[in-house]
């Protein structure tokens, strides 16, 4: 199935994003397992996820009937994509350019540094300006990560909020992200944040016209685009997806509070 998967990519779009992982491929090397399970991620706009996901399914029936190998799939999570509120965005960049971002110390800007110059990369310090608007919809976009807040903005107006804590140059799903959010840096990010979704809750609170904006663009897209469950039928929560994992550390945790409790 991964052989064929792979050269797929050839005839999928630039914008197309498909990951896999082994998670059983047999106990020896010298020995055909009986029984092997690959995990994928199919990632697309939501006019094409559908098409691109039955590819990846034809892929595994012909694997399987090359092998002469009984195939069976589940899906465990199908996620839209997201829906941005421009109105709601853009009152919250008004409050954010009214609250202004921290005033970072000499030995905040100093950690900044050092972490960046760790990770090659400019050492310019804590950040000074805020940030602009992002467009997701831009018809060449082709960045972003998926979230489950994507099924949220299906419900109601949703905007993404970015807290100016984290050091320039941090890398995504790295240590250096961690590192980044600790300490004193983080705390004026999150009080930064706080103040700012304050500040737009008092807004929508008080101007029934933005609340009334904001509404008219989340129904208009919701005609256009009428939402439907990209999940099976018979689909049921992955309750049992890391539960030996959580298992795992929960124990672990547990040791740990009685040793430091002694």
């Amino acid at each position: 199935m991964n052989v064929a998967t792979n050269y797929l990519r050839e005839h999928l779009y630039f914008t197309y994003r498909m990951h896999y992982v082994i998670t059983e491929g047999g106990e020896a090397p010298n020995v055909v397992p009986d029984r092997a399970s690959v995990w994928y991620f199919v990632r697309n706009s939501d006019s094409i996820l559908e098409e691109m996901h039955q590819k990846v399914i034809n892929c595994a029936k012909a694997g399987a009937l090359a092998t002469d190998t009984e195939m069976e799939f589940r899906v465990l999570s199908a996620i839209h994509q997201r829906n941005a509120n421009k109105a709601l965005a853009e009152l919250i960049q008004e409050n954010i350019e009214l609250v202004g971002m921290p005033e970072w110390t000499e030995k905040e800007n100093g950690f900044a540094k050092l972490l960046q110059k760790e990770l090659g990369k400019p050492e310019t310090g804590m950040p000074t300006k805020a940030g602009k608007l992002m467009n997701y919809n831009s018809e060449r976009f082709v960045g972003g990560g998926s979230s489950d807040v994507s099924e949220v903005t299906r419900v109601v107006p949703t905007a993404t909020l970015l807290f100016p804590g984290r050091v320039p140059g941090a890398i995504s799903h790295h240590w250096s992200a961690v590192a980044s959010n600790f300490g004193s840096t983080a705390w004026k990010g999150l009080i930064s944040g706080a103040k700012v979704m304050a500040a737009t809750a008092i807004d929508l609170y008080l101007n029934e016209n933005l609340l009334i904006k904001m509404k008219e663009e989340f129904e208009a897209y919701e005609k256009e685009h009428p939402y439907k469950s990209f999940l099976p039928e018979d689909a049921k929560p992955p309750l049992e997806l890391n539960k030996e994992l959580m298992e795992k550390w929960r124990s672990k945790m547990e040791k740990h509070c009685l040793e430091a409790g002694k």
